[in-house]
């Protein structure tokens, strides 16, 4: 028999399989090969009382029914995984040939305890080298028995029980006898028992009719007395019980199904099991569609969103499929409530289901989200700081407590991270703030203000009037004008032409002047200027 397929029969018979722990269901052994994994928990019916002359009872116990091809001297190891000596299994023998409800009395039992015995590990079994046929309990015995000597055909019972301590256990066979065969499953691996097809019986439920029986005569391969039978379970194959009842038209209950294929030896009654999936596979995978986002313009919490603009996100390339969405996973699913596209979104942030389906061929379909999100307008709370009066240091910087948030520019156009912008020249600006959402653009103009050092008023049209440029557009501004002497010389503002250089109707002498400009915030500015005639 094929060593992986025995294998997995040995592995899963560490599960907690409460069948084992019976008579009536023991587990048949084949094959000749080593138990490793095994472990005893709980029992079924009380059968040991009274049946042996070891004193002892069923505590956690498995049943193994022992089926003899070819006689010869029948031994054991079982070596407990956890070392601890005060770990205990003991074991016990019934046959030849008998059956659940009538087994008789033990021919072979051994319920030394190691600790108590002293023994050197609490390993124990049958070997040629004993002579007793039972020992125990407590510190009687060496925790080995005398072997068996079995004949062709014979079948027996072996009982393993743990009284005290927890631990799975190892079971290696010795003597000459040979175990009657396990069935083989004639395929080169496990896998090619394995089956996927697509739903294409016209009806997108990912339901599909599989014939389990597709490989079964090559894999039996004429082996005589062997049947094949399949299971939804692995507890149902390893004891044989509740076949599938129409294997050749079999529906699966789910995308990807494990099932159990069970080949069974009605003379000998040993067996072997194998796994296998069935799959119904998904021709369609959907692309990720893109979240959506836009301003809140009329700040009511909703606008109208171009679902549809994700079409060709979630087709992710593939022909012959069609796009739907929906308000809710449940409606994605049953094809119910589909949305049109513009859709109108019922909260600030929102999730919508996009469905990708196949329209010919393998039917299917995936699903997947997205977001529509409102972006609320910010309150843009700002100040601008300005130096001006400078030569070639003036600047205008924002001032705010998230500037992070916030794009700046001078011209609406290019927009920067940076909210300062030095060496300015004198005159008028407008400084743009636009959140880094796109959802809200403000701006406010700024000026820069320097004063002429000279002017000129001999009345050639040039230079005539001594006034601060670009003060028109701070028409509250007030400038005053003093001599050397702080004598008031003349006043204007800012919406007016300027100072001609004359006092009362008079020509003042060319020399230096001085003034003061108030600005309609208060701040005061000082400074003077020549007059050249």
């Amino acid at each position: 028999m094929p060593k992986n397929f025995l294998l997995f029969l040995l592995l899963i018979c560490s599960l907690k399989i409460t069948a084992q722990s019976d008579c009536r269901d023991a587990i048949t052994v084949c094959g000749n090969m080593a138990y490793e994994g095994l472990n005893a928990v709980g029992f079924g019916t009380q059968e040991l009382q009274n049946t042996n002359d070891c004193q002892s009872q069923e505590n956690n116990s498995l049943w193994l029914k022992i089926s003899i091809k070819t006689g010869g001297t029948l031994g054991f190891t079982l070596k407990p995984k956890n070392t601890d000596i005060n770990v205990d299994f003991d074991f016990f023998i019934y046959g030849p040939n008998v059956t659940c409800g009538s087994i008789g009395r033990a021919i072979r039992c051994s319920t030394t305890n190691p600790a108590a015995s002293g023994a050197a590990n609490n390993w124990t079994g049958m070997n040629g080298t004993e002579t007793d046929v039972s020992e125990g309990p407590g510190a009687f015995g060496n925790n080995y028995i005398q072997w068996l000597n079995v004949l062709d055909n014979e079948t027996y019972f072996l009982v393993i029980d743990r009284p005290i301590g927890g631990s799975n256990f190892v079971l290696e066979w010795t003597g000459t006898a040979v175990f009657q065969d396990a069935p083989l499953f004639n395929i080169p691996n496990i896998e090619a028992l394995s089956q996927s097809t697509c739903d294409d019986d016209a009806v997108d439920d990912g339901k599909v009719e599989f014939n389990l029986t597709t490989d079964e005569a090559r894999i039996l391969q004429g082996q005589p007395n062997v049947v094949a039978t399949y299971h939804d379970f692995q507890n149902d194959a390893l004891t044989g019980i509740n076949p599938i009842t129409n294997p050749a038209a079999y529906i699966n209950t789910s995308q990807r199904q494990n099932l159990f294929m069970r080949l069974t030896n009605t003379l000998t009654g040993c067996f072997s099991i194998a796994p296998f999936s069935i799959e119904v596979v998904n021709p369609v995978t959907a692309g990720q569609p893109q979240d959506l986002e836009l301003c809140d313009l009329y700040e009511n919490g909703t606008r109208l969103f171009d679902i549809a603009s994700n079409d060709d996100a979630v087709r992710n390339g593939m022909p012959n499929t069609q796009v739907t969405y929906y308000a809710s996973v449940t409606d994605a699913r049953n094809k119910t409530n589909p949305l049109s596209s513009p859709y109108r979104n019922t909260s600030p942030q929102q999730t919508i289901w996009a469905r990708l389906e196949n329209i010919s061929g393998c039917y299917g379909h995936d699903i997947k989200t997205f977001t529509l999100n409102i972006i609320p307008l910010p309150d843009i709370d700002f100040d601008l700081r300005i130096k001006d009066f400078t030569d070639n240091n003036n600047s205008i910087s924002v001032e705010m407590p998230d500037p992070e948030n916030y794009q700046f520019s001078l011209d609406g156009n290019i927009y920067t991270d940076t909210s300062f912008f030095g060496n300015l020249e004198p005159g008028p600006y407008t400084v743009y703030i636009k959140a880094k959402t796109g959802c809200k653009t403000v701006s406010r103009d700024a000026v820069i203000l320097n004063y002429p050092t000279f002017f000129t008023p001999n009345g050639d049209g040039a230079n005539d009037y001594w006034t601060i440029p670009y003060l028109r557009l701070k028409p509250d501004a007030r400038v005053t004008i003093f001599d050397r002497y702080g004598k008031v010389l003349y006043g204007f503002k800012g919406r007016d032409k300027g100072w001609d250089g004359n006092f009362n109707g008079a020509s003042l002498p060319a020399t230096d002047y001085w003034f003061t400009l108030q600005l309609e915030n208060g701040r005061i500015i000082k400074g003077h200027f020549a007059m050249i005639r």
